[in-house]
């Protein structure tokens, strides 16, 4: 039997956000050593073949391969914390995560994306990033910068 998913106010899904910011923030440094890890044990094929099967890389690239199995546990498990908190992580390249909300009788998704510092859009349950829509009344209080 499956729990009904947790459902958002505005104002619980933006008190999260600061907490997605540094999970985001976790997986995007993460994200930027796949690149060279994947190239250094042998490329892609050779990688998704460690991290899925099992495969011992070539010789001379066990440090390498193990520093891959890190970064993708790191991920995955970022990608958990996230889910956890009952929202749902949509995209990772684009850091898109969705709550599941109420827009009067209709079931909606508030939306958000990496980077902004507020929820500030959501969309139907059928749609979309490309269909977002502003929430109305939603104000964001941009960050002051000292320079």
């Amino acid at each position: 039997m499956s729990e009904a998913p947790r459902l958002f106010t505005l104002e619980e899904a933006n008190a999260l956000v600061p907490t997605l910011q540094m999970e985001f923030g976790r997986v995007a440094r993460l994200r930027a050593e796949l690149g060279p890890l994947i190239e250094s044990v042998g490329g892609a094929e050779a990688a998704v073949e460690i991290l899925q099967k099992g495969k011992r890389p070539g010789r001379g690239r066990e440090a390498q391969a193990e520093r891959l199995r890190t970064v993708a546990a790191e991920i995955t498990a970022a990608v958990e914390r996230v889910n956890e908190l009952g929202c749902l992580v949509k995209d990772l390249d684009m850091g898109l995560v969705d709550f599941f909300s109420m827009q009067g009788t209709d079931p909606v998704f508030l939306c958000w994306q990496f980077g902004e510092p507020a929820i500030t859009h959501w969309h139907a349950m059928d749609e979309g990033y490309s269909s977002r829509r502003p929430i109305e009344g939603a104000e964001v209080e941009m960050p002051e910068f000292l320079n």
